[in-house]
């Protein structure tokens, strides 16, 4: 018998050290006007906020590291138009430190917006930006770090021939890395510039080769978003007289209308769940589900008032909106049934751009359904990752009362 009571004692020290591991996982960041201008907060699964930037100037575009330690952001705390690229060292969740990475006197001192990491295992970072080496007009540039953080290299990708006239403007990286998804006017209608949908290609050994226009319309094409498999992109089109949601290869071939009808349907994600997006069709705006056929569309959010942008979980099994329920815009989370659903931010100013951490939901439980639980209406049960026994044959989960 002495033997139980130090397998207990072991047990329930590594129920502690994961506890206490889990508690400082952010679930995702958003931006919120609560403290004055725009600033990073961040949400844990326990329910708890933190604001994390206290700037001088508003926060712009936080996006997360695939690993979830860093998060990039651009704002002007410089004045006037000068916006440069922060990071903000997470590795040690308790003691963030922010450091500038592009403004002057060790950065490129460039005006510079929309940064966006490079997938897991690359320290590069696309932005877009006036002023690029080569530039014509706004291109989309390629920042490479060295191993401590700072500003090794930026090329222009997008107009390093200087072919391209007009803007190339909101990138994004494929899943795989090879390849950005851009929107561009270097095209002309009538004497007017219209965007379309442009890829480039990004391995180093081929950056900004292969340029291709995959939605060749005269009407405007705009914010273009990746398959998962890293082989079609999802954009929206006015085409049609309104704007739509279309699919298209990255050949240029195989153009999918999504959605059909007479209201707007924007902003799209896609995801191993499928494509969601916000609509208008009825009468205010809703979060809307569909295959990537443009079958089954599901209204989501089913809400009288406002609920947009919503954003798929890496997995494609949760999803993140903005909504004015309650008045102002709050976070909001749903299964990826509509499930589930709970406000998340539940304050009286603007809460808005919520970003999940990527590295969260490699650390929830399935079934998916069970990710919030309540005892009462006092304390929240949040559950974790299934921990064998190695002293049982039998799996427990450990979990912790917030």
């Amino acid at each position: 018998m002495p033997y139980k009571g130090i397998v207990i004692l072991v047990v329930c020290s590594v129920l502690m050290f994961i506890s206490s591991a889990y508690a400082q996982v952010p679930m995702a960041s958003f931006l919120s006007d609560r403290t004055g201008d725009d600033e990073i907060h961040l949400i844990y699964d326990n329910g708890d906020i933190k604001q994390l930037t206290k700037n001088k100037a508003k926060v712009f575009t936080p996006e997360w590291s695939p690993d979830g330690n860093f998060i990039i952001f651009d704002t002007n705390v410089r004045g006037e138009e000068n916006f440069d690229v922060f990071m903000i060292d997470l590795t040690d969740p308790q003691n963030p430190i922010q450091k500038n990475l592009t403004g002057p006197p060790n950065g490129p001192g460039l005006k510079l917006s929309g940064p966006k990491w490079a997938p897991a295992g690359e320290l590069r970072i696309i932005v877009y930006a006036a002023g690029l080496p080569d530039a014509n007009g706004w291109d989309i540039g390629l920042i490479t770090l060295d191993p401590k953080g700072k500003v090794e290299d930026l090329i222009n990708i997008t107009n390093a021939g200087g072919e391209a006239a007009g803007q190339d403007l909101e990138a994004t990286w494929s899943p795989d890395g090879t390849k950005i998804v851009f929107e561009s006017e270097r095209k002309k209608v009538k004497e007017r510039a219209q965007f379309d949908i442009f890829i480039a290609d990004v391995e180093k050994r081929s950056i900004g080769k292969n340029q291709l226009n995959l939605s060749r319309h005269e009407a405007a094409d705009r914010r273009a978003r990746w398959a998962p498999d890293s082989q079609s992109v999802v954009f929206e089109s006015k085409r049609d007289g309104n704007w739509e949601i279309y699919t298209v290869g990255i050949d240029g071939k195989n153009l999918t209308r999504i959605t059909e009808n007479d209201k707007t349907d924007r902003n799209a994600e896609w995801s191993p769940g499928g494509i969601i997006f916000e609509s208008q069709r009825d009468g205010n705006w809703e979060v809307y589900k569909s295959t990537p056929d443009g079958q089954n569309q599901v209204n989501l959010s089913n809400h009288e008032k406002s609920d947009q942008k919503p954003i798929w979980s890496p997995k494609g099994k949760r999803i993140l909106f903005e909504s004015k329920r309650d008045g102002k815009r709050e976070i909001y989370f749903m299964l990826a049934d509509g499930s589930g659903m709970k406000n998340l931010t539940n304050h009286p100013e603007n809460d808005t751009d919520a970003r999940w951490n990527p590295q969260f939901e490699l650390r929830s439980v399935e079934p998916q359904s069970k990710y919030f639980t309540t005892l009462g209406h006092i304390k929240r049960t949040s559950l974790m990752q299934n921990f064998p026994n190695p002293f049982n044959p039998e799996t427990w989960i450990p979990y912790y009362l917030a």
